[in-house]
């Protein structure tokens, strides 16, 4: 089969062994992958991962073959997979059903093969099927998506939960930024692409600011607030040099959450969020079911959130792409 594949050094499409299942799995026909920022993160070396890899964890396809012990209603399904797998089931916190934390997980595209490949054999435990209103394409947002309702269940608001802040717009930004919106909460926004700035407001978010025109963020914030800051104020830049600006948008006693997998080491002023009281949060994966519920109900929208669709031998381009453009938001690779 064909892979888009990452020796550590450079990316490259080569003819690759078909996987084989064993027992427990089922074979997806890939038809749909998302490029990622991690994918990114990978590439320019600042997420360490085992090379050589097949990249590629937001994705959808078809079940074409399942294993002896997979449940016979899975073959011909169109399905997305949570990406922890090697799950033991048996650890401290699995015992706790806390299955993304598994003390051997091993995750799809970072730790080991991807989805950026014809064919991907996955555990069949990890199967979600896509229901027909939803698109293969809109599929590949459900992860994400689970990661942006995950923010809420890590992080449970209370009655002073009334303004968040949201810094960085891009795909996951604007997912978190809808589903904000439905908890009621009032929000500002920040980034600097005008573009994505006026999605967010298209989506609903009540304020938005423009970190290229120059402004100082946080006191632009405090104005908003009566001179507080937001009770919540939340990472999605992927840039740790903005963390400073998050940290001090926050109210006394407010919340910092941190949902930016930056790759690197980052700075932040521990004295100040002791001073002031904050709690520090931080999610990744998070709950499928809610997530394409979201999708089906119509209630999130990601149509607009789709900057430009290549085919698997444009892999190349659609890297280039993603770093050069200023507004993108993501890219789908067809298979």
């Amino acid at each position: 089969m064909k892979a888009v594949v990452f020796d550590g050094q450079n990316l490259m499409i080569k003819n690759v062994e078909d996987p084989k299942i064993n027992d427990s799995q089922v074979l997806i026909r890939v038809k749909s992958v998302g490029i990622c920022g991690t994918d990114l993160a990978i590439l320019n070396k600042s997420l360490a991962t085992p090379t050589p890899l097949i990249l590629g964890h937001e994705f959808s396809g078809d079940v074409i073959e399942v294993g002896s012990e997979v449940d016979k209603k899975w073959l011909n399904k169109r399905v997305t997979s949570e990406i922890n797998t090697n799950i033991d089931f048996d650890c401290y916190y699995c015992k706790q059903s806390n299955y993304t934390q598994c003390l051997s997980r091993k995750a799809l595209g970072i730790d080991i093969d991807g989805a950026l490949a014809e064919f991907i054999a996955v555990e069949s435990y990890l199967l979600h099927e896509i229901p027909d209103s939803i698109s293969y394409d809109d599929a590949t947002f459900i992860e994400p998506l689970a990661a942006a309702y995950q923010i809420f269940e890590v992080m449970p608001l209370d009655k002073n939960d009334k303004v968040m802040a949201i810094f960085g717009l891009g795909k996951l930004g604007l997912l978190i930024t809808q589903v904000a919106l439905l908890k009621g909460l009032q929000l500002i926004t920040v980034d600097d692409s005008q573009k994505k700035i006026d999605l967010a407001k298209h989506f609903g978010a009540h304020y938005q600011l423009n970190r290229s025109e120059g402004v100082h963020i946080p006191s632009e914030i405090k104005n908003l607030t009566n001179g507080l800051g937001a009770d919540i104020v939340l990472d999605a830049t992927g840039n740790p040099d903005a963390l400073k600006d998050i940290i001090d948008s926050c109210r006394t006693r407010g919340k910092v959450h941190i949902k930016s997998t930056h790759g690197v080491n980052a700075k932040i002023n521990l004295t100040d969020m002791v001073v002031r009281e904050l709690t520090l949060y931080t999610s990744r994966c998070g709950p499928f079911d809610k997530a394409i519920e979201g999708l089906e109900s119509g209630k999130i929208k990601v149509d607009k959130l789709i900057s430009k669709k290549f085919e698997l031998e444009d892999i190349e381009e659609a890297v280039a792409y993603y770093n050069r453009s200023h507004d993108h938001i993501k890219s789908i690779i067809h298979l």
